[in-house]
């Protein structure tokens, strides 16, 4: 767990970031299962509910409501389903629900939004952003836009626009090139966060990672 040392008081005076973020309540169960999806597919991270952006604890009114809308979250608006860890706190007089989510070994976790559409989400700096649409030329630095304008990278995303992974192994034999250079190819597109690395899957394996 990315916090699992740190005591809430701790977290708090922390203040949100890449890892840790704040919730007066769950007014939403769509919002909540990006912020559970993004920390799966990034990090890690800890929700506490009953703390606002300013730091000040305000509590929650019902322990019970806001885990029936966290369980919602977690099972039903996250695909794939989500395990998490949640704990009550009494900070004083004010009761502060924890829930800790591990990085994923089986990501790319999709939020199922109002709509019913299924969206990536990944934690950036304090915020959970969407991954809704591809990172197109002219949006990115020059490297990256001369990636993104190769026929070889054209290739890749046409082929994870209808599969969800990519090897080594499938890269070198769609374009004809050594495993190596394909592995160096990937990594590449990853590092410029236009692929997602899943380094759980044997052999690596690489996905679509969409970018607002």
């Amino acid at each position: 767990m990315a916090n699992a040392s740190k005591s809430t008081l701790e977290l708090i005076q922390m203040g949100e970031g890449l890892t840790i973020e704040f919730k007066r309540s769950i007014d939403s169960p769509f919002r909540i299962a990006r912020t559970l999806a993004s920390f799966a597919n990034t990090s890690g991270g800890t929700l506490l509910v009953g703390v606002a952006d300013n730091r000040d604890v305000v509590g929650v009114l019902s322990e019970l409501r806001e885990m029936q809308k966290l369980e919602k979250a977690s099972t039903q608006l996250v695909e794939k389903e989500l395990l998490i860890q949640y704990k009550a706190i009494r900070l004083g007089t004010k009761l502060v629900l924890r829930i800790e989510v591990e990085e994923s070994e089986d990501k790319p976790h999709y939020a199922i939004n109002e709509k019913g559409e299924r969206i990536i989400y990944i934690r950036t700096k304090d915020k959970s952003v969407p991954t809704n649409r591809l990172m197109l030329p002219g949006e990115a630095d020059a490297d990256t836009d001369k990636l993104l304008a190769s026929k070889q990278v054209k290739t890749i995303i046409q082929y994870l626009k209808q599969n969800d992974l990519i090897t080594d192994k499938i890269l070198s034999q769609m374009i004809n090139i050594s495993e190596k250079r394909a592995s160096r190819m990937l990594n590449d597109l990853a590092e410029k966060s236009i692929l997602l690395r899943l380094s759980h899957y044997k052999p690596i394996a690489y996905s679509l990672k969409l970018a607002k």
